[in-house]
Parts: C-alpha cells; structure tokens; sequence
C-alpha cells in the first residue's frame, strides 16, 4: 500500500461519471472539509489485515500531529503499478475506514472507481505532505550458514542463475505442469511465475533479486512449509486463495543447505550447475578431453587451467563437482575412465556408456549447462570457487 497524506486547508471533491465497468455504489456525492489530512490511497496486491492496521497507525500518528479535524481516505490507483482487484481493494478501504472511526475521528472516504473533481489546498508546513509506503518487510539475520550461498556466487553468479532456473523446473515437472505463466489467472496444468523486488536487508539466496514466487492450484509434496538455520526461520510455502506459493530464492536455499549437512557436501544431481568434470593430466590431452565431453550426456566441464593434478581436484571439490574425471594416457587409449564420485567418497572406472546411465538415472530435469566448456573461458572470478 502506498499513502500520499496531504494536510489541507481546504478539500473539496464531487463524483463526475464511472471509471471502471462495476465501481463502488457512492455512498458520498461530494465533500467539502477546512483543517483535514487527505490520505490518497493506492491498495496494492497482497495487502492484507496487518497492511490495514500498520497504514491506519500511520495516517493516525500524522493527524494526531498535524492537529487536523478529520481525514478523508481518498482511492488514488495512480502511485503503483501492482494494483489489487477493484473489490479487495474496496474491501481494504472500508476496514480502513471502520478502524480509523474505532478510534473517534472523523472519517470520509470517497467512492471507488469514479472519475471525481477535487480541489486542495495544502498548508505547506514541514509535515503538510508526507509518503508512505506500507508492505509487509522480513527482516532476516544474516547467518553462518549464508557463507554456503556467497561461495556459490549468489546472487548474480552463472551458479546462482542455474540453480534458480533449476528449482523452478523442479517445481514445475513435481506439480505435473506442462507450460509457464506469469498470468494471476492460470490451470491445473500450468504454474504461474511471479518476480519481485526484493524487501529489507539484502542477504545471498534468502533475499535478493530477482525474489521469484510459483504459485501452483496442488500442494507438492516432499517439500516442507518451512525451515531454520541458526538465525532464522524460513516459510518455503504459504497457501493463497485456491493456489500454493513456493518461494523458489528460499527452496534453492534450502536444498544448498541441506547438501551441505552430507559428508561430503554434494548437491542433487539436478541441480548441481556442473555434473562432470574432465581433469587432463597433462595439456596434450585436453582435446581428448573435449572428445569425451561430447560423449556425455551431462552438464560437463574441462579444467585446461595451467595447474597441477592435485590442484585441479581441489578446485573440483570446492565446486562440489559430483563426477570427477582424471584423464590420462590409459584413459585416452581404452576409454574405461578413472572417475572419483563425490558422494560415495570413491574412485571407479566407468564406460562412457554407463556413466550417461548413471547422471541420466538420477537428473530428471535434463537442464543444459550455462558455464562454457572450457574452465579457462569462464569469468576469472568464478574459475574456483570459495
């Protein structure tokens, strides 16, 4: 909700024809006031009981100061681009209205959806014209855990990016949704992505832009409502009028998290932005190394960087790579490949083949890499990890 508060003089205003198809029956034709705060007021969507009680506080702080006579609640659509519905927002006004009569002041409100002449005067004193914006602001604590997201680049990293994009999908193929929306209105078998600017304190994966809600018509299970760290907790999913809303910025948090309680840390498959990592022992065999990556069925990268082998897997376990392949001349001349898998803590050998079985087994997603395939072509400032 925003509040354009005018102390005023003098206020007039008289209705003149219909704005909208079905507006408000004018229970008022016209008004004309001395000594009064004017609140042009904007109803924006998903402004609720606790939006009504923390604007009236407002507008009653500023009259109680300002010593005006009484108030009028003037709709004002023109402050915001994020209207509600023309009944929720009469809906809010009226409660608006009736809590600021609970308190013995008198109140006006003009009619909504109606073309209507006013005429003002303001005082021009310090507190004669004053804005509020009113919306509901978490404000979280930034906690230990959140280091997990600042190594991963959040929130602007090729990392983050994927793993956002990769929730999203997560949440769409688990709801059995065949296509996206961004439409308030929206099926069973769609899901409707919403993006919003961020609230408050800005804090990696939890609170930043873009903040991303999907709203779905059926519960998903397997997912919790809700989780903590050592700091806050956190609301994964709130339930709307005939929707759910997933927080994907809070879901991909929580999954990084929940990873990074396993020994060793490792993401789902799906949604680990690089699935397979190809380690040439020496630079003679890097093209040995592209030939195989054109093999794999998989999100794959070459570490070309001038390195030694120890150094190479270290930056791999960093990214928490889940395959990593150490490519020597025995590979390169049978093709049985020499892989260190992450997850059971293990080196084997695998055929091509039954790599791509193994990834495919276990992504359902299917999502392309948006890394290159060469280490040494990436961003120098997301080459290794934290």
């Amino acid at each position: 909700m925003i509040i354009l508060l005018i102390h005023a003089s003098d206020f007039s205003f008289s209705i003149k024809e219909k704005a909208i198809k079905n507006p408000e029956e004018p229970k008022l034709q016209s008004l004309q006031k001395q000594n009064v705060l004017v609140a042009f007021t904007t109803v924006e969507k998903g402004d609720d009981e606790e939006i009504v009680e923390r604007a009236v506080k407002e507008i009653l702080n500023v009259y109680s100061q300002v010593k005006a006579s009484s108030i009028v609640i003037y709709p004002y659509a023109h402050l915001s681009d994020n209207l509600e519905s023309p009944s929720l927002a009469i809906s809010i006004l009226e409660r608006m209205e009736k809590k600021i009569k609970e308190s013995n002041v008198e109140v006006y409100r003009t009619p909504f959806g109606w073309y209507k002449q006013f005429m003002i005067n303001c005082y021009g004193h310090p507190l004669s014209e004053l804005s509020k914006r009113i919306r509901h602001e978490i404000e979280y604590q930034k906690s230990d855990e959140l280091s997990i997201c600042e190594k991963f680049g959040f929130p602007s990293s090729p990392h983050a990016y994927f793993m956002r994009n990769a929730v999203l999908e997560f949440l769409r193929m688990k709801s059995n949704a065949l296509s996206i929306t961004q439409d308030e209105e929206f099926g069973e078998s769609e899901i409707s992505v919403i993006y919003k600017e961020p609230l408050g304190r800005r804090l990696p994966c939890i609170n930043e832009s873009p903040h991303i809600l999907v709203r779905v018509k059926n519960k998903i299970e397997g997912i919790p409502d809700s989780f903590s760290d050592s700091k806050n907790i956190y609301q994964i999913v709130k339930e709307g009028k005939g929707y759910f809303e997933y927080d994907v910025n809070l879901l991909t948090y929580y999954f990084i998290l929940s990873s990074q309680k396993e020994s060793p840390p490792v993401l789902p498959l799906w949604l680990s932005p690089i699935q397979v990592r190809i380690v040439p022992v020496k630079s003679e065999f890097v093209n040995d190394a592209i030939s195989i990556a054109e093999k794999l069925n998989a999100r794959v990268d070459i570490d070309d960087l001038q390195d030694g082998l120890g150094g190479k897997i270290a930056r791999a376990g960093k990214e928490w790579v889940p395959y990593v392949i150490v490519l020597g001349e025995r590979e390169v001349k049978t093709l049985s490949l020499t892989v260190k898998v992450r997850k059971r803590s293990e080196q084997r050998s695998y055929t091509i083949d039954e790599l791509n079985r193994e990834i495919e087994s276990e992504d359902t997603l299917r999502l392309k890499s948006n890394l290159p395939l060469m280490l040494s072509r990436r961003n120098k400032k997301y080459q290794t990890l934290k």
